[in-house]
């Protein structure tokens, strides 16, 4: 295996994108860069130079729709990956790998081979209501899933004890727990909100359903992509002032190292 650097990421990412973004457009599936990527849109015309990953979101509408034409449409270089038939997957939304590749990941435990490629992350976006008594129940469920089974090589005696308690408290496998975070999400009433509830920021991706829009393209490195209406609002609310770079101690990748087989 031969280990590459953060140009040539940022090439296959975007080529995965590029993948995205034309079947999504073929099938009339909308969908919205999110996070860091809509950041990296705005601030940087392209990636956040530091970042290793690209996140978007598609309405839970189109969302299993999505994942149907995706296990059927990707070239063969592409994978379609989710909890239910990858044991690489942790959490209940779908990564689009690519298979030339892998990551080496410290937080999994498993061997180099055996680890997902470079990806994007595409999330369902549920409409909903702020301060909603299941969405604090799937934010639960959600550390707790971090907490059993995805934190393997802590060395944290505390976690190990709250591992062993949670366990025993809950003898669930990691999917039974995953297709419950999925139920109550998808029970969700619906509201004034549009959210990524399974996002990293928790209730700060929860926003108006009207600062998505439709279909506003922007530009990102040499193509482009869809991104919010209300950009300026949503990267306020999740970041303050976003056109400041972090300190350089915060400017670090999701993972350790990127392989090419």
């Amino acid at each position: 295996m031969k280990q590459i650097g953060i140009g040539e990421v940022h090439n296959r990412l975007l080529n995965i994108a590029k993948v995205f973004d034309n079947i999504c457009k073929k099938h009339g599936i909308s969908y919205y860069m999110l996070g860091g990527t809509m950041l990296g849109a705005i601030r940087h015309k392209g990636f956040i130079p530091w970042d290793d990953d690209m996140d978007f979101g598609v309405l839970r509408k189109d969302y299993e729709r999505l994942k149907r034409i995706l296990r059927t449409e990707l070239p063969e270089q592409y994978k379609c990956c989710d909890y239910i038939n990858d044991k690489v997957i942790q959490y209940p939304f779908i990564k689009i790998s690519d298979t030339e590749t892998c990551i080496q990941d410290a937080r999994v435990n498993l061997a180099l081979e055996d680890q997902i490629g470079i990806n994007i992350d595409v999330f369902p976006l549920d409409n909903c209501e702020l301060n909603s008594l299941r969405i604090k129940l799937i934010r639960c469920l959600c550390r707790m899933t971090t907490i059993i089974y995805v934190e393997s090589t802590t060395k944290s005696k505390k976690i190990h004890i709250i591992k062993k308690i949670l366990r025993f408290l809950f003898p669930v496998s990691h999917r039974q727990m995953l297709n419950l975070m999925e139920r109550i999400t998808q029970s969700l009433p619906s509201g004034s909100y549009i959210g990524n509830i399974y996002g990293r920021w928790r209730d700060k991706e929860i926003i108006p359903s009207c600062w998505y829009g439709n279909n506003i393209r922007y530009q990102f490195d040499s193509i482009e992509l869809t991104g919010l209406l209300e950009y300026d609002k949503y990267l306020r609310h999740l970041y303050g002032n976003y056109m400041n770079l972090p300190p350089k101690e915060s400017r670090k990748a999701h993972v350790d190292n990127v392989f090419v087989k």
